[in-house]
């Protein structure tokens, strides 16, 4: 089934972030932050790849939730600890500064609710910016690694949400299927009606059933500011 729904950016207005120039919250986060709206079953969340922390944020002072943050490069862990100050979220989030392919030696199996990531879709042409690089630039054997990380964080039934690039749609959906992490819903983010969709979020659950809800997404703008 399809249907046409609205989201807009200003979801993430109101939280506070200290940001690089090549570092600054996007549609991409605001989309995530829409899409993971928490069912009562979610409490605690880990974000893959959680940059200067807007997304955490959003998710701890909206939805009331518990939220750990993974991110490779220390400097974004520091200015997300110091928008932990900004936003007196000290005691509901924490980040660490580790790589993601190492979740085993650092947490343990299966701990998290909901486990989300704005993944890192680039792939190709690599930006001469090192943080925008590392932030935005992947290949496919880091997504997979992204989606196992996923795999052992998730409870079983927990709930996944990812926001990607349609480009590399079918690898991911098959990256989790062999995790046994089952797309459920799957939201595509038009840009305008008559454009291909920029963003799309899946959201699934580990060992769930199999009905998917596909659904198309138009902005409804407002005086976001957030960058593309």
């Amino acid at each position: 089934m399809q249907r046409f729904d609205e989201f807009s950016s200003d979801i993430i207005r109101d939280i506070l972030t200290v940001d690089t120039k090549s570092h600054k919250p996007t549609h991409a986060s605001a989309f995530l932050v829409w899409y993971s709206k928490p069912t009562s079953d979610i409490k605690k969340v880990i974000e893959l790849g959680s940059g200067t922390g807007i997304v955490a944020f959003a998710l701890a002072k909206l939805y009331n939730l518990s939220v750990d943050g993974i991110e490779l490069q220390k400097e974004l862990v520091e200015l997300a600890n110091q928008g932990l100050i900004l936003n007196n979220l000290l005691e509901k989030i924490k980040f660490y500064n580790i790589d993601v392919r190492e979740v085993k030696k650092h947490f343990e199996r299966e701990t998290y609710d909901m486990v989300v990531s704005n993944l890192p879709f680039h792939i190709g042409k690599e930006s001469p910016d090192e943080i925008r690089k590392v932030s935005r630039n992947a290949n496919f054997e880091l997504i997979n690694r992204f989606v196992e990380a996923t795999a052992y964080l998730l409870r079983n039934k927990g709930t996944f949400v990812f926001v990607s690039s349609p480009k590399i749609l079918i690898y991911l959906l098959e990256c989790l299927s062999k995790q046994k992490l089952i797309t459920q819903k799957m939201a595509f983010f038009l840009g305008s009606y008559n454009k291909p969709a920029k963003l799309v979020a899946i959201r699934g659950k580990k060992n769930g059933g199999y009905d998917l809800v596909v659904e198309s997404i138009i902005e409804r703008k407002l005086e976001s500011g957030i960058s593309n």
